[in-house]
């Protein structure tokens, strides 16, 4: 009875290992679904694409294998490759059945990409798959199906001028792993070069544990040119407490072991024939506590590089000595980690490759970096030209404004920057000017203070130059700004960003009479930027969505305090209620349903994406009288608004507008709210639509909606509130201009009647360089003119203004001002 037991549980020890599906299998699962069936741009015959070049000008020192799957050459991740840093891309997948028919990727043949490979002599590879173990024998054993498999990828090498293939077979029986797979692979190696050609590359993806030692390693890369070994999944979905997805050290299993025990008979004979693949994905944990290895509740997802870099910048990254890794975690309901790889850990998994002589280094998958340049850089430091990196693009950027014609940029300075360039434009498209400087506050001035300038940076250094930030606008006005944007659009992925949509706002908010600065959502979580300081503020979320977070924890708190300060805001995005209500935690849905007033009800109206493009206002509600609003279906030049949420109001909000030919039942397309907020004693303001302001195409249409917010915001101006304004009835005193100043500089202020005023000039020490006394017997708007005739150096004053009136009252207002020489 003992000996049947133990059988049983060897038994069900084996099943569970091969039920459990692999990354590369939950991935197209999960990400490939939305792309399946796409129709190529191209030739479907294969003309067209050339051969592989011989690149004199590739100096990459081992070889670089990227996986290339069809999800991210779809939404478009494939142009921000960089051939020059590949020596490999494998296709992925075709896929093959048990009879030995091989099927296409979706979209194929991706003839730009094959012919841009080509051009950089890096070699395209066919990866075909399959993650069925009956399917996987039947093909392997049976030599009919054996038979009509060459033959079918010898077609497809020939046809798209393919450079190898790379057999992708996972959740093989046990039986399978040894000698049948490695005949197989020997074979058809053999059959491929002996009819095709001998520089035909035959490669497998191979596990990076040999559990149950069942697989013959070394017999394996004896049968082909090379193994990639998948070098991750090492904790996921199964995992019972969190960790990293490719721990360097660490546990009992782990990279390192991989190495140099699981394939030491390989690293001893054949070195040349291993490619070590990393991960450019993580994973995201719910867990019971905020420590590591942590006992999971649930696994929320896999998580991409492009998305985690990011994120874990805004809630603090953190390091693993244990795995020498990087992670991070925040508290929403429960605790959530998320592990992931970054330059610092990947680049020590290089350095393992390289202290064994592999071949060379691979990852799954291209395009989970997006638009960074990290990796990237990593590759070229490791492999290529072993320069310092250009840097990163400066993050935290802000424009504010600096007196009468004079916009002051903020960034952060990235590692390694030497200097900036900065480019201006008064349209948002054409930066025909530009500006070099080596600070990261610098001001641009005698700019012209009715009219909106547009402003993006780059970092260079004497290896080039990073990306460019996103772009920022500002109107140079002499009065105090009331009016900020903040661009929390980051989304790269299944969406179109062009990162200048801000300049949909410009002329709207010019029409509503507003000047204006900008920000990016990062300064502003951040601190650099205090939402308190505005009236109005605008945030821009464009098709943001869960990977890249609406409102991160930090972005709900600032907001929060500026609406219970009596804060008006407007905030258009098509995913808010996806990501915040529907996906969100408690403290997620409950900001958004008492904060941003409503109530999620479907991912697009009547749950059907991409049928809805325009909008009409509710009779009676602040949009009455505009008529039917066009929003861009991706054809208008910003991005397709394919899945706007239909959202219902909620404590105290109403509905303002509607999706075209839609009942209300089915939800609405904004909401707004006057009134005070939870937290709150002031009277504050909110007008959310699901409809991204940026996406409506016509410009009329837009002006109309700025102009319908504004009023809702502040209602009917009365001349005499502007003559107050201008003329305040207290004591006022104002940003001096122009600011900063050499040598002269005015400061303004106003008394309400005659009093004394006492001028006061400081240094940054605090120390009293100046001072002048006046009597002044009427009320009215005075200025003083503060000339330092060459006696002080640049830097940072303070002037302060003391006014005492008839009763013996006294006032003082004190402002910042900088003299730069």
């Amino acid at each position: 009875m003992k000996k049947l037991f133990l059988i049983l549980i060897l038994f069900s020890i084996t099943v569970i290992s091969q039920e459990r599906k692999s990354v590369h299998q939950l991935h197209e699962e999960e990400y490939g679904k939305k792309y399946k069936n796409v129709e190529s741009k191209f030739d479907l015959s294969g003309n067209g694409i050339i051969p592989l070049q011989i690149n004199r000008e590739k100096s990459l020192s081992k070889a670089v294998f990227g996986y290339l799957p069809y999800w991210e050459y779809l939404n478009g991740n494939y142009q921000y490759l960089r051939y020059d840093l590949l020596t490999h891309i494998g296709v992925f997948d075709f896929s093959v059945s048990s009879t030995g028919i091989i099927g296409n990727p979706s979209g194929w043949p991706w003839t730009n990409v094959i012919n841009s490979a080509h051009s950089a002599g890096t070699k395209v590879i066919m990866v075909v798959a399959n993650f069925d173990a009956d399917e996987i024998r039947s093909l392997i054993t049976n030599e009919v199906n054996k038979q009509t498999f060459f033959v079918n990828a010898k077609s497809k090498l020939q046809t798209f001028n393919l450079d190898g293939i790379n057999i992708d077979f996972e959740g093989m029986y046990s039986a399978d792993q040894g000698e049948r797979i490695n005949s197989f692979m020997e074979e058809l190696t053999n059959y491929l070069k002996t009819n095709l050609s001998e520089d035909i590359e035959v490669s497998f993806a191979a596990p990076a544990v040999n559990w149950g030692s069942n697989w013959d390693l070394l017999g394996l890369a004896q049968s082909c040119d090379y193994l990639f070994i998948m070098g991750y999944d090492f904790f996921g979905s199964w995992s019972t407490t969190s960790g990293p997805t490719a721990p360097l050290i660490g546990g009992s299993i782990n990279l390192t072991n991989t190495v140099n025990v699981q394939y030491s008979s390989v690293v001893s004979a054949y070195p040349e024939k291993l490619i070590l693949g990393i991960a450019y994905f993580g994973g995201q944990f719910e867990t019971t506590t905020n420590a590591e290895n942590s006992n999971v509740i649930d696994y929320v997802s896999n998580r991409f590089y492009r998305d985690t870099y990011p994120q874990s910048q805004t809630y603090g990254r953190l390091w693993s000595t244990k795995y020498q890794v990087p992670w991070y975690r925040w508290e929403s309901d429960n605790w959530q980690q998320v592990w992931f790889d970054d330059a610092e850990s990947i680049g020590l998994k290089y350095d393992l490759a390289l202290s064994n002589n592999l071949k060379g280094v691979g990852m799954w998958a291209l395009g989970y970096d997006g638009q960074r340049q990290e990796l990237w850089n990593l590759i070229d430091q490791k492999f290529g030209s072993g320069n310092i990196p250009a840097p990163a693009k400066p993050q935290s950027f802000s424009l504010s404004g600096f007196g009468d014609g004079t916009i002051s940029l903020s960034y952060e300075i990235p590692q390694s920057a030497t200097g900036y360039k900065i480019f201006i434009s008064r349209d948002g498209i054409n930066f025909n000017d530009s500006v070099d400087v080596n600070i990261s506050n610098p001001f641009v001035a005698e700019l012209s203070n009715d009219s909106v300038y547009y402003f993006k940076v780059k970092a260079y250094n004497s290896s080039g130059f990073s990306q460019f930030t996103e772009v920022l606008g500002a109107v140079p006005s002499s009065q105090t700004h009331k009016v900020l944007i903040v661009n929390g659009f980051d989304r790269t992925s299944g969406t179109t960003n062009n990162f200048d949509y801000i300049k949909q706002y410009g002329e709207p908010l010019l029409s509503a009479g507003k000047s204006f600065v900008s920000t990016s959502n990062e300064a502003v979580f951040k601190d650099y930027v205090n939402l308190t300081d505005y009236e109005i503020v605008i945030w821009m979320l464009g098709d943001e969505s869960t990977s890249d977070e609406t409102f991160n924890q930090f972005e709900q708190v600032r907001v929060k305090e500026f609406l219970d300060n009596g804060g008006k805001l407007f905030v258009t995005g098509s995913e808010i209620g996806w990501d915040l209500d529907y996906s969100g935690g408690a403290e997620d849905r409950s900001f958004y349903n008492t904060y941003l007033k409503a109530d999620y009800y479907a991912d697009a109206p009547n749950n059907s994406s991409g049928s809805y493009y325009f909008a009409e206002p509710i009779s009676g509600e602040m949009f009455d009288g505009i008529s039917n609003i066009a929003f861009d279906d991706g054809s208008h030049g910003t991005f397709d608004v394919d899945w706007p949420d239909a959202i219902k109001p909620i404590n105290g909000s109403a509905g303002v507008l509607k999706y075209l030919n839609v009942n209300v039942s089915s939800g609405y397309a904004g909401v707004a709210y006057k009134g005070n907020f939870p937290g709150g004693t002031a009277e504050g303001a909110i007008v959310h639509l699901a409809i991204p302001f940026e996406a409506v195409y016509d410009l009329q249409d837009r002006i109309e909606i700025m102009t319908k917010v504004i009023d809702f915001f502040e209602g009917t101006v009365d001349v005499r509130n502007l003559e107050n304004e201008l003329n305040p009835t207290n004591f006022a005193v104002y940003q001096n201009y122009p600011n900063p100043f050499n040598p002269a500089t005015t400061i303004k202020y106003h008394i309400p009647g005659s009093g004394n005023i006492t001028l006061q000039i400081f240094n940054s020490l605090g120390e009293l360089i100046q001072e002048e006394n006046i009597y002044q017997s009427n009320p009215g708007l005075y200025e003083f003119n503060w000339n330092s005739e060459n006696r002080y150096s640049s830097g940072t004053y303070l002037y302060r203004i003391n006014y005492i009136n008839e009763n013996g009252k006294s006032f003082s207002s004190t402002n910042k001002m900088i003299l730069l020489k």
